[in-house]
Parts: structure tokens; C-alpha cells; sequence
């Protein structure tokens, strides 16, 4: 150090660019957007939703059955049951529902009112004037008369009760429609009870109880959490898994043909990736339903041989699984005509599903082998050879085959995102399409704070201004049960009564459902903490500025739209903030952190905006 000058007082922009030897302007903090070179267009698959049933997000979750081990094919025990009055029970291998259900519950009474309980997934909800569909399959040798199936409180308060049919010797299905009065509590503080009218010795299978669900389907979806993906408006869910996909071992992968047809032919199977059991009543049916509901794509993940624990699968051991995954596309895409269009028929869906995308795997960078390789170009060539226009997606990077886009997963700290928003500026154009199919800034639990939602939101712009080569993401995970955050960082919780948005949710949400189709170079200049990025919607003559400020500071800054002739003197600005970046929603305050809309004066093609501290700030302007 050659020189060191002190002074008595803080110098100016001026001076301090003087004493630096740069140009004064480059001192000023401005925001250049050039509406006269647009940028690439913003690719419309861009936002999509990642299901996978991680931390209960399907059973318990999602998916809208209260009962909880409805099959008793969780475990050699009646996990989630217990017994009433003076009942015993047992699960029953000797007498199997079906080939499907070969586990039914024996229950031995010994007077009426005897039965058994359900506890549900962390309680039953109970709610005022709501009306429950029952439906359990029942035979018994000795007990005549009718069982009455209930949602009763643990305090004794018997909130809604229904009785089947008389009892028969052999299997029936019995359904049945349970009601709560206006005067019900809200409390999940209730169970699911099973009584019988007599002594004597019954089997029950496939108890089932749904609440009201999204647009009334019968093995439908919770109504709360579907008003939530709706109003992201996904271009598409990818589904599966996510290792809910593969399982820890090959026998626990997702096979899609175990979760068609009726829900009691669904065997289940262990969800040995997060730790509990799956009924597959939401199986490959109901995602593509969701999908439709959602006014979306589906982007399907296909099983490709390897699982959690390293098993693999290759040479003519690998082809029943392509096979199985050409029969899957034709599940989704083929006529009704079609062996397995027929299928999709009989299970309520004559139509065929709009499949654009098809990912092969999932994370195949953690299999050590090196078998990807082999595994990728086996189901490419029969996918490519019966599916031409069908894009693929490769989980690693494969050089045998060609692959329409690669799936990049990141999953960072909220400063790490921050300051990777422009990590795709200098991406080789002339390399391989993007889907960063999973990614998320990892602070606060169960949901993300206004940190990890600033991160978010600075990375998801950088994929937005580089959406010619970023063509499609999606959030990871979607969901988690308050009673079961095994992973910490989810975009939405929920209990079995509630659920709310965190502030990830509100900053993604904003930064889709108010942008433009084309990308505009935005010049950021003397505004440290800033990630930028402007969008064009020419048919409505809207630019969307979009601003996140990462630091303590409000940012004041000049604006120009340069190209622009005139404007608006108004705009609308929706700023997501808090005073503290630690800020976040929960249950009992689901609200703490939420964008606010306003009206702004004084715009015009070169004006003047602050943006606050630790917020996400969108500014739309009209151009005439």
C-alpha cells in the first residue's frame, strides 16, 4: 500500500468517483431496461409444481382419506387402530379381501358397542356442517344386524354416526354418508369408530372415510392445498419422485400398475424412501386427474432400474422395466382402443392426457456404477422408436444418446442463491436445454422464511432472464404435514384442519402470475444487493420490472425504459417485505409475511423508485 488518505468527512458520489479514477455516473444507482433490444422469450413450461409423498404430503396429506392404515396392510399389526369396549383384534392373513388385500383385520366382541378405532393422520378433523363419505368392507359368520361406523370425539362426543347394511357371511361393501351438525367443534380431536351391534367375530377391509374434496372427486385431493397449486398456475406437474420413485430397494419403487383400477385392487407398497406407508390410492389415475384439474401438463418421471440403497438393473433384466414405461405412456396417451388406453378408460378418463415430456430416472448421478449410461440409451431407443415426438429428459449427462433437455437439482443456502442469479448468464448456449427439475433455498422449517424466499426469488429470476436456456423448473419439495417435516424446507404446511403459504410461495407466485412473455436487458448499476429482472407482454403493452432486494437498506434508485415513448402516469407495485429476514407464516399466523398491492403516481419512461429492505418488489407498468 503506496498511499492512504483520511478525511474528516464522508465524501460524495463525486468525489469518491473522482478519488477512484471512474466515471461519476457509474456511482449513481440506476435501472436501465432497453425495451429496444428484447431478449429471449420466456419460455411458457417455465413454472411448473414436484409432487412426491415426502413428509405426508400425499397419505395424510394430498390425498383426502382420513384413515389412516385403511387396508391394515401397513404392517403385521393394526398400526393406527385400537380396540373399543372390550374388543380384541388382529390382523388376518387368512382371510384376505382379495388378491390385492391379503390383510383384513379379525375383531372379536364381546357385546354391542365393541369395535375399534382409527386415529387418523395426527387426529379426524371435524368441522361443522360437513358431510363425510364412509365406505368399509365387512363379513362376519356370527354377528347379524348392522355395524355404525362414527367420527367421535376423544372426550366421548359422538359428532356424525351412520350404520351399513345387514352383515353377511361373505365380503360387501358397505357406504354410507356421515354428517356433522351446524353445532360441531372444528378440533382434531376425534376418531373414526367402528362398533359392532352383537358379540361374535367380524373382518373388516378398506375402511375409508373422505371429507369434501377438489371439484368433488370420489378418490380425490384436499380441497385447501389444490386452491394453493391452482393459484400458482403450474405449467405442469412432474411426478412421481423424487425417490419416492425409486425406493430404497427395487421391490419399494413407484409401479404405476399396482396403482390403477379400483382402489381395493391397490396392494400399496412400503414408501421406504421417507419412512411410512402408501396406499397407492392416489396412484397414477389420480395425478393425471390433478393435472387436468390443474389446467396443466403432466411431466412424467419414469422408474429406470435403480433404486435408493445402489440396486440396478441392466442387459435383459432392464427390458420389462422399459417395457413397463412404454405401457405407462400408453396408459396416459394411447386411444381407448389401445390395450392400456382401455385401461385409463375403465378407470373414468376416456380421453387421452397431453404428454409432451418424459424424464428418465431420477438423480442418476448417485448411482456409483456407472450404469446410467446403458440404462438411458435402453429406454431412449424404445421410447424414441414408438413416441418420436415425445421429449426425453437425462438425469446425469450421457454421451451414447442425444437428450432433449437435462434435469439440474439445487438445493442451497438463501446466500448462495443470492448471489447465484446470474449462474446461467454465461451458460453455453450451444449446449443441452435446462429443467432444474428440483431446487430450493434451505432456511427455516417446516416452511421457508423471508430469507430462503429472498434467495428463491433472486434464483428464479436468474432462470426467468435465462429462460432460453432454462426451458422448464419446479420447486422441491411441495409439501409438508406439520407432524412429519422429516425434510425441513417445504413450499406449503399444513395440519389436518389448516394450511398456509410461505413466503417462498408468495415470491414464486408473484414473480409467475405477473410477468411479461419476453425478457428485456436491464442494466443494474451502483444498487449492491439487487437481483433484477424485466419482462414484456406486448399484447397488453405491460412491463413487469421485477426487483429483489437482499439487503437492510431500502434502495433508491432512477429508472429508465429506454425505447419507450410514453406511460402510464400510474402503475400497480406489489412488494413481499418485513422488517425482519427472519420473518416468516405459520398455523397461527399465516399471514406474517404477505405481498400487498398498491397504486404508484409519477411514472413515466424515466422515474424514480425505492425499493425496501428484504423484499420482493414487482412494478408494473403500462406502455402506450
Amino acid at each position: 500500500m503506496d498511499d492512504v488518505q483520511v478525511f474528516d468527512t464522508a465524501l460524495t458520489a463525486e468525489q469518491a468517483a473522482a478519488l477512484a479514477g471512474v466515471p461519476v455516473d457509474s456511482t449513481r444507482p440506476l435501472l436501465a431496461v432497453d425495451a429496444t433490444r428484447p431478449g429471449p422469450v420466456v419460455s411458457p413450461e417455465l413454472g411448473g409444481i414436484f409432487f412426491e409423498d415426502i413428509n405426508h404430503s400425499g397419505e395424510g396429506g394430498l390425498y383426502a382419506e382420513l384413515v389412516n392404515n385403511r387396508s391394515f396392510m401397513a404392517a403385521a399389526t393394526p398400526l393406527h387402530w385400537s380396540t373399543v369396549g372390550a374388543a380384541t383384534f388382529a390382523v388376518d392373513t387368512a382371510q384376505p379381501l382379495n388378491q390385492a388385500l391379503t390383510q383384513s383385520l379379525r375383531v372379536t366382541t364381546s357385546a354391542a358397542g365393541d369395535g375399534v378405532a382409527n386415529e387418523g393422520f395426527w387426529g379426524i378433523p371435524v368441522r361443522p356442517s360437513t358431510t363425510y363419505r364412509a365406505s368399509l368392507h365387512i363379513k362376519s359368520p356370527s354377528v347379524t344386524g348392522k355395524v355404525t361406523v362414527a367420527i367421535v370425539g376423544t372426550d366421548g362426543t359422538v359428532h356424525a354416526s351412520a350404520t351399513t347394511g345387514a352383515l353377511t357371511t361373505s365380503w360387501h361393501k358397505h357406504e354410507l354418508t356421515l354428517r356433522t351438525g351446524p353445532g360441531a367443534p372444528t378440533t382434531l380431536n376425534a376418531r373414526l369408530v367402528v362398533t359392532a351391534p352383537a358379540a361374535g367375530t367380524l373382518w373388516l377391509s378398506q375402511v375409508s372415510l373422505f371429507p369434501p374434496t377438489y371439484k368433488g372427486r370420489r378418490n380425490g385431493l384436499r380441497v385447501d392445498l389444490m386452491e394453493k397449486l391452482a393459484a400458482l398456475r403450474p405449467a405442469f406437474l412432474r411426478f412421481p419422485g423424487g425417490n419416492y420413485l425409486e425406493g430404497n430397494v427395487i421391490a419399494d419403487r413407484f409401479d404405476w400398475k399396482k396403482t390403477i383400477g379400483p382402489v381395493e385392487e391397490r396392494p400399496g407398497h412400503r414408501n421406504s424412501a421417507w419412512g411410512y406407508w402408501s396406499t397407492d390410492g392416489l396412484g397414477l389415475p389420480e395425478y393425471l386427474q390433478m393435472t387436468e384439474d390443474l389446467n396443466c401438463v403432466p411431466l412424467l418421471c419414469v422408474y429406470a432400474g435403480y433404486s435408493l440403497q445402489g440396486a440396478h438393473v441392466t442387459g435383459d433384466a432392464l427390458k420389462p422395466f422399459v417395457q413397463d414405461a412404454l405401457d405407462q405412456i400408453e396408459y396416459i396417451t394411447g386411444p381407448a382402443t389401445s390395450t392400456w388406453g382401455a385401461r385409463r378408460a375403465a378407470d373414468g378418463h376416456r380421453a387421452p392426457f397431453p404428454l409432451t415430456h418424459v424424464e428418465i430416472g431420477n438423480e442418476d448421478w448417485f448411482d456409483r456404477s456407472g450404469s446410467y449410461e446403458e440404462r438411458y440409451a435402453a429406454f431412449h431407443d424404445a421410447i424414441r422408436a414408438r413416441y418420436p415426438a415425445l421429449k426425453l429428459i437425462a438425469t446425469t449427462p450421457v454421451a451414447s444418446r442425444p437428450y432433449d433437455l437435462i434435469d439440474e437439482h439445487y438445493y442451497q443456502s438463501p446466500s448462495a442463491f443470492q448471489a447465484g442469479s446470474h449462474k446461467y448468464d454465461g451458460r453455453d448456449r450451444r449446449g443441452p436445454k435446462v429443467f432444474v427439475g428440483e431446487w430450493a433455498a434451505q432456511e427455516g422449517r417446516p416452511t421457508p422464511n423471508l430469507d430462503a424466499a429472498l434467495g428463491d426469488a433472486s434464483w428464479l429470476a436468474g432462470l426467468i432472464r435465462n429462460s432460453d436456456q432454462v426451458l422448464m423448473e419446479c420447486y422441491a419439495p411441495l409439501f409438508s404435514h406439520v407432524n412429519d417435516n422429516t425434510w425441513a424446507t417445504n413450499l406449503i404446511a399444513y395440519s389436518g384442519l389448516a394450511s398456509y403459504n410461505s413466503p417462498s410461495y408468495y415470491a414464486q407466485q408473484l414473480l409467475r402470475t405477473h410477468r411479461g412473455t419476453v425478457v428485456l436487458p436491464t442494466e443494474v448499476r451502483a444498487l449492491p444487493g439487487l437481483n433484477v429482472v424485466t419482462t414484456h407482454d406486448p399484447d397488453t403493452h405491460r412491463i413487469y420490472l421485477a426487483v429483489v432486494n437482499t439487503g437492510g437498506t431500502a434502495r433508491r434508485t432512477a429508472v429508465t425504459l429506454k425505447g419507450v415513448a410514453r406511460t402510464a402516469s400510474t402503475g400497480t407495485v406489489t412488494v413481499l417485505a418485513a422488517a425482519d429476514r427472519k420473518a416468516t407464516n405459520t398455523l397461527a399466523n399465516p399471514e406474517a409475511v404477505i405481498p400487498r398491492s398498491r397504486s404508484v403516481g409519477g411514472i413515466t419512461p424515466a422515474f424514480t423508485a425505492t425499493f425496501a429492505p428484504y423484499s420482493v418488489t414487482v412494478l408494473e407498468v403500462r406502455t402506450n
